[in-house]
């Protein structure tokens, strides 16, 4: 009897160990980008660690502004937990959304550089990556006649880890999705 109950003990251990780690949800592409300050590079050499990623524009009337307050929400809780993650938001509207124009969005959104970096290039490069790499939709480019601009996106946020491995997706819309980005981050460093 103790043995078939060491055993169980053992099997529920496992299990409650495999629960704990993320899944490996695919690899994000290096991209060729520029920052809102002028400076090639890409999210995931910037990052040199685990990121959280979000597609947005600044002209946008819908989603983005959600997108960006959770954001900040899980920028302010992990600057007071001591947690590190770096936070990218890449332009799904990089016609428009030039190093100039996220500087200003920047500033009149009270984002903090200090540890979140806005990128911008090529729509085929964005798209692509959106598409094929973070596994997220886009759709459409800036018409100004059109609802939304024209353009529509997801609004997941991405948890990547270090590695560029997507770790997790999150909807900005519900309820408590800061806590569980900072939870699962907790989970990818020991």
């Amino acid at each position: 009897m103790t043995r078939a109950w060491l055993l169980c003990a053992l099997l529920v251990l496992s299990c409650a160990k495999k629960a704990e780690t993320l899944p490996q949800l695919g690899t994000v592409p290096e991209l060729a980008l520029v920052d809102q300050a002028g400076r090639a590079g890409s999210p995931r050499s910037v990052a040199a660690g685990p990121f959280l990623a979000a597609f947005f524009f600044t002209r946008c009337p819908s989603v983005c502004p959600r997108i960006t307050a959770v954001m900040k929400e899980i920028q302010e809780k992990k600057d007071a937990s001591g947690q590190a993650l770096r936070l990218v938001s890449i332009s799904v509207d990089p016609e428009y959304d030039t190093p100039e124009v996220l500087r200003a969005y920047a500033k009149k959104s009270g984002i903090d550089l200090s540890s979140w970096t806005l990128w911008t290039g090529p729509y085929e490069t964005i798209a692509r990556a959106a598409e094929e790499g973070f596994k997220i939709g886009l759709q459409g480019k800036a018409d100004t006649s059109k609802p939304d601009l024209g353009i529509t996106h997801g609004s997941h946020l991405i948890l990547v880890d270090g590695a560029g491995v997507i770790r997790g997706y999150y909807r900005s819309f519900d309820d408590g999705v800061a806590e569980r980005v900072l939870t699962d981050l907790a989970r990818l460093t020991p």
